[in-house]
């Protein structure tokens, strides 16, 4: 949905994602339109090896349409075609690094309309696509680049892998003033803009979170969720602060209070649930539940003991430290913060 003032969203929708193999980042030229004569040329730069693919999809019949791959000032592919067109080269551990530039010229009398994609590897954006089987896509105009995947890696690789079962395509788009980041159930996340550092990473769980909410939920999780949501009310000290700009995002509905509180977690753990506590002998218990609600997603057991993994985030830039540690469960239900904490890193 759109927002006129909030930071983060869901889109309430099913769509369909298709997944092209071997896909590392796509960029996508969604409306491509091209009078007769006209070309658009596009630079890019492969940072690992692995295959390129183009895709172009007319829906203007007949028409002729010319594709051409130079690779430093050299043609790659060089080929002619109407209607649907596929080609596919490959770069060696030799050409990583170097320039590439497509042109696609319009050989017809009339304008040609339809959609073009270029597929080419980055690294980081590659191991997310062989590790996780999703695609990483992007906006032309918005380019991913390699320390924005490294951050998704990073991001995806610190969550229990059942949290991401269902996530099929990252994709980023153009800047958004009052939008951060939306999910589209089941599969799809979008982040509007390229904010390196620490607001990424935390947008990135929070869209995370949505998906955790509505794909890894039980029945009965997703209704105690409800209850401790319409129990709050509109009162600020049953809700987490929002840990991208501390507003009180979570108090929009029910899904962004579990997503907010999710990345209030992931944010730093033992912080936010310090302040629940203290809520809690305040009389205001209902955030506490919601963090003890939030444990059951990250439990696990090791060597027959029940364990709750806890985060926390770092400040460092562009690329800031994700910390994550595996403690006991108190018999509160809670990560039991007493004991000696071995950290890694991501």
């Amino acid at each position: 949905m759109t927002m006129t003032r909030t930071r983060v969203g869901i889109v309430l929708l099913v769509c369909a994602v298709l997944l092209p193999a071997h896909a590392t980042i796509t960029a996508r030229l969604s409306d491509l339109s091209l009078k007769p004569t006209e070309k658009i040329e596009y630079d890019f730069t492969p940072t690992t090896t692995g295959e390129i693919m183009f895709r172009l999809a007319l829906r203007t019949s007949p028409a002729t349409v010319r594709v051409q791959l130079f690779f430093e000032g050299r043609p790659a592919i060089d080929q002619t075609g109407s209607a649907t067109q596929t080609a596919k080269t490959e770069v060696s551990e030799a050409d990583v690094g170097r320039p590439w530039r497509l042109v696609v010229t319009n050989l017809s009398s009339q304008t040609v309309e339809g959609r073009f994609e270029l597929t080419y590897p980055r690294r980081f954006c590659k191991e997310i696509s062989v590790q996780y089987r999703v695609k990483v896509s992007y906006e032309i105009g918005t380019e991913l680049e390699d320390l924005h995947c490294q951050q998704l890696y990073n991001t995806l690789r610190s969550l229990p892998s059942e949290h991401l079962r269902r996530l099929r395509e990252i994709r980023a788009r153009e800047p958004d003033l009052y939008l951060y980041g939306q999910y589209f159930p089941p599969s799809l996340i979008e982040l509007p803009g390229l904010r390196a550092g620490r607001t990424f990473t935390l947008v990135a769980y929070h869209e995370l979170g949505h998906l955790v909410h509505f794909t890894r939920s039980t029945a009965d999780q997703q209704e105690r969720w409800e209850k401790l949501f319409n129990e709050s009310g509109r009162d600020p000290d049953n809700f987490a602060r929002d840990p991208i700009d501390r507003s009180l995002y979570a108090m929009t509905n029910q899904y962004e209070d579990f997503a907010v509180t999710y990345s209030a977690y992931i944010a730093d753990s033992q912080v936010y649930i310090s302040e629940a506590l203290t809520r809690s002998q305040r009389s205001r218990p209902l955030l506490l539940q919601k963090f003890k609600l939030i444990v059951e997603y990250f439990r696990h057991v090791t060597d027959n003991q029940q364990r709750v993994y806890i985060y926390r985030v770092g400040t460092e830039a562009p690329i800031p430290t994700i910390y994550r540690a595996s403690v006991p469960v108190t018999a509160e239900s809670l990560p039991d913060f007493t004991g000696p904490i071995q950290w890694e890193s991501f």
